[in-house]
């Protein structure tokens, strides 16, 4: 069966594990651990999905969504013309930072003006649209990855620059020190062209690894109360 450009279905998803699982028995612990991957319907795409991802750069999901709805009650209609609009006070109250604010302004006057085009990114190729998204000034590396994944569902997107993908990889693979984006891409050669997956597949990990840690803190406080 072809490889499937973007992962659009249940059967894509488990096609994917499945050829991680044989490319490389490093990660048959590592989805042991995991469970059954849940398939998550792909965001949203166009200028409100790519908005939410620069405001969620380096929150967490709770206070990124926070700030988005207010962002979103504020700005009527959400379009770009209106994000360029709004002032930089209104922006501010609703939780967003000067580079943030930027950001989303340079990205709403890229749409306006022609320079950034969010359909043509839809069937571009992976390297194509990367440099299609990151030619914009507001848009880095990181932002354009993570919006091929989450929003296109593309099958072969590995953001070698996030922090928490390099960790949550160091701790799977039990690795000596944190992965460079040099180690990053080499350690990644053998999960193409599933890579998107396996980054999913790491981030679970680290999710399942602080949800038992924090189960057994509170098993261990509970056990302390009846002792005392």
């Amino acid at each position: 069966m072809p490889k499937p450009h973007r992962i659009a279905t249940r059967a894509h998803l488990d096609e994917a594990v499945a050829g991680l699982l044989a490319a490389d028995k490093r990660l048959r612990p590592v989805a042991t651990r995991v469970g059954e991957m849940p398939f998550v319907p792909r965001r949203r795409h166009g200028f409100e999905a790519l908005i939410s991802i620069v405001v969620s750069q380096q929150l967490s999901v709770a206070a990124a969504d926070t700030i988005f709805a207010r962002l979103k009650a504020k700005i009527v209609p959400f379009t770009p013309a209106q994000i360029l609009a709004a002032d930089a006070e209104t922006l501010r109250a609703c939780g967003l930072s000067a580079p943030k604010q930027k950001h989303m302004k340079a990205i709403a006057a890229a749409i306006l003006d022609g320079s950034l085009d969010l359909k043509r990114v839809r069937l571009m190729a992976d390297d194509d649209a990367r440099a299609h998204l990151t030619a914009v000034k507001g848009i880095g590396p990181w932002t354009a990855d993570i919006y091929l994944m989450s929003s296109l569902g593309r099958a072969d997107i590995w953001p070698v620059g996030d922090v928490g993908l390099q960790a949550a990889i160091t701790r799977a693979l039990g690795l000596r020190k944190r992965p460079n984006e040099k180690a990053m891409e080499k350690l990644s050669k053998t999960w193409r062209p599933w890579r998107t997956v396996a980054a999913r597949l790491f981030w679970h990990h680290e999710d399942t690894l602080r949800r038992e840690k924090k189960l057994a803190d509170a098993e261990a406080k509970a056990g302390k109360r009846r002792n005392t």
